[in-house]
């Protein structure tokens, strides 16, 4: 669970009150132990660590269950924002394809940004950067997205008030 109030994340296990801190817990800050307002989490099995939409530090880190510290997956190591293909403004949510790409809910640049595996720069494939609109081509803060099991993307646009959905490519 994101407690992005307090800059962690927790797990709790079924019928349980208690958590366990898993990431973050050393107050808010841009330090690689600590989380700035986490939001989006993914899970990826294979190497055991969340992926984690740190949103107020404008990237998204990779903490690896039983570590103390995260490393840097995509935007900027120094908390800066910006919409280069680089850098992030506000990431809220992410998710991974099957093979291990990342797709990132660039929140404030009005954008989805596509990451291939291991790369830092961004391709946008949803939105136009730094545009906010309720065109079809257009998103007004996405917050959220998901693949359904034909990877068809499903982006929650906030403030367009719809889920919008694009085709596999």
């Amino acid at each position: 669970m994101s407690d992005n109030g307090n800059d962690r994340i927790m797990r709790y296990t079924e019928g349980s009150n208690t958590g366990v801190l898993v990431a973050g817990g050393n107050g808010q800050g841009n330090d690689t132990n600590q989380l700035n307002y986490p939001m989006g989490i993914y899970f990826e099995s294979l190497s055991n660590s969340l992926l984690i939409a740190n949103t107020k530090a404008h990237n998204i880190v990779r903490w690896r269950i039983g570590d103390s510290n995260w490393t840097l997956i995509a935007g900027n190591l120094n908390a800066s924002r910006g919409n280069s293909s680089f850098l992030l403004s506000n990431p809220y949510g992410l998710t991974v394809d099957p093979i291990g790409n990342l797709y990132v809910a660039d929140t404030s640049n009005h954008r989805i940004q596509f990451f291939s595996i291991g790369q830092t720069e961004g391709k946008t494939i949803a939105g136009i950067t730094g545009f906010q609109g309720f065109n079809s081509n257009l998103l007004s803060f996405p917050y959220s997205l998901a693949f359904d099991n034909q990877l068809n993307l499903y982006i929650a646009d906030t403030y367009g008030n719809r889920v919008q959905k694009f085709l596999r490519y």
